[in-house]
Formats: structure tokens, C-alpha cells, sequence
């Protein structure tokens, strides 16, 4: 008797056949098994030269909600940048999952330290939790996306808030986490899918970009003096060349010239605009 939305690769049909969810090491990475946490490496399509750190580097699969549109949001260490790759859009498939890779096997509760902290383990607060709702509330669901500090320290991305931050595993005795339960991973995309819907509320959602597209200046900036600088103007469109590290990571070329914009600064051509703009650009 209760009224529910669901997205359509989440149901099948009554007395559909399904077909099995591969999570072989080197089974490319597509709609039916990409999952928050999973271990990728390049795939068959893969056309990005070095960005992910190079041949067999291991990336870590921090966000799915754009699953729908065939792309997933990775982040390669020691990289602290997640960039959108295709996992079915316009039929490529650039990633494929780690050799050796396995589903993490620790009972849920377990506090995580130096000697089980894994890249791509879920995880929730723990006993020695001190930093408030920065993961999103109780409940709530993170990823190991990077080690420091000689494993006393991991690096965790939390889908509810669209935020990493760093947490003890370790350091002066004091452990923040705990691994997080077998339903995580769903419970984890829910909060990802329920955070873009809020911003979605407020202003259209910005679209990825990535080397390659066209694009354009955001609504309001035509006139903000720091990007009036550049060589994006009104009616001229550039294409991202580059995407980089820090706080202005597109890099533009535009009437012959480049130049590096933060990505609130731009929207691919032909995408509907947002309402208020929030970032700026400077030369490059």
C-alpha cells in the first residue's frame, strides 16, 4: 500500500531472467556492478593517457550517483581529484576492476586501524568519533579513498555531504571508525542521490566536465571582473583541454588562448544554466 520511487536499473521485471553481476577482477565496470568502494584500473576504452597515475595504478570508485548516465567518479592515489569516467555512456567502458580485487570481509563494527584499513572500505563512525555531523549524521556512510600518516591516518569520502575529510585509525590511540554494515553500499548511493536532490531543488545540477567538451561561462559571469580577463565571453564557446589538480582545475582553450577555470565557472554547451554562479576564473 506504499508509494515508492526507484531508478530503473534497480527492479527487473517479475520472472525476468537476470543476469549475474560480475565482480571478476577485469570485468569492466558498467551499470550492473559499479558500487561505492569498488577498485578499478583502465579499462578497453580507456583514452586518458597518465591521469590515472599510469599503467595498474588502482583508482577507488567514490561516487555513483551518475550511474544512470553511464559514468562513475574515481579518484586515483595520491591524487585528491575524482574525475567522471565512462562506464556505458555513448558505449565505452574505461574501466575495468582490480586484479585481486575482493569484497571486503570484515564483520561490521570492526574499528578500522592501521592493519585492516584498505583502500575502498566502507565505513561509519566509531568509537572515538569526535568530529560532529561532518560525515552527514549517524548512519551515515563513508569510503576509504586514500592512507597517510603510515596507515594511523585515512582519507574518507562521505557521499551524504559530498566532502572528505581525514580520520585517526590509529593515531595517538584514538580510532574514528568502524567498518559500516552489509547494506552500506545501497545506503551510501541513497545519501549521494538524496544530497544532489537537494542541491538539484535549489539550482540545476552542473554537469561533469571532462577533457574534450565545449564549453561555456556560467550565468553572472560575464561581467565578474576576474573572468572578464579570460577569453571566454558571451557567444564564445572553448573547449577543456585539461583537468588538473587544485582549486581552478579546468584548463580552457578559447580563440587561441588558455586559461584556468574553477568548474562552477562553466557549463557545457547546450546545458540548461544554472541560477547562481559561484566560482571564478584567472589566467593560466
Amino acid at each position: 500500500g506504499e508509494l515508492w520511487h526507484y531508478e530503473r536499473g534497480a527492479l527487473v521485471r517479475e520472472g525476468q531472467e537476470q543476469e549475474p553481476i560480475s565482480l571478476h577482477p577485469g570485468a569492466r565496470v558498467d551499470a550492473s556492478n559499479a558500487r561505492l568502494g569498488l577498485l578499478v584500473v583502465r579499462g578497453k576504452d580507456w583514452w586518458r593517457g597518465d591521469q590515472d597515475g599510469g599503467a595498474g595504478n588502482v583508482g577507488v570508485v567514490m561516487d555513483v550517483e551518475d550511474i544512470s548516465e553511464g559514468r562513475v567518479a574515481v579518484q586515483w592515489p595520491p591524487s585528491s581529484t575524482a574525475r567522471m569516467y565512462s562506464a556505458g555512456s555513448n558505449g565505452q567502458y574505461e574501466l575495468k576492476i582490480a586484479p585481486g580485487y575482493m569484497e571486503p570481509t570484515l564483520p561490521p563494527g570492526t574499528l578500522v586501524n592501521a592493519s585492516n584499513a584498505t583502500l575502498g572500505l566502507l565505513v561509519e563512525r566509531g568509537r572515538d568519533w569526535h568530529r560532529g555531523n561532518d560525515d552527514g549524521g549517524p548512519g551515515s556512510v563513508g569510503v576509504i579513498v586514500s592512507l597517510v600518516d603510515d596507515r594511523l591516518v585515512v582519507n574518507v569520502f562521505w557521499p551524504s555531504v559530498r566532502t572528505e575529510a581525514d580520520h585517526r585509525v590509529g593515531m595517538h590511540g584514538k580510532y574514528d571508525l568502524q567498518v559500516a554494515s552489509p547494506d552500506a553500499s545501497q545506503r551510501a548511493k541513497a545519501a549521494s542521490s538524496l544530497a544532489s536532490a537537494q542541491v538539484q531543488h535549489k539550482t540545476p545540477r552542473a554537469c561533469p566536465l571532462d577533457v574534450g567538451d565545449r564549453v561555456i561561462l556560467a550565468h553572472g559571469y560575464e561581467s565578474d571582473e576576474a573572468v572578464k580577463l579570460g577569453p571566454l565571453k558571451e557567444g564564445v564557446v572553448g573547449e577543456v583541454v585539461e583537468v588538473l589538480d587544485g582549486p581552478q582545475p579546468l584548463k580552457v582553450l578559447a580563440n587561441g588562448e588558455l586559461w584556468h577555470y574553477e568548474r562552477g565557472a562553466l557549463v557545457r554547451e547546450g546545458q540548461e544554466q544554472p541560477r547562481e554562479a559561484e566560482y571564478k576564473g584567472s589566467p593560466g
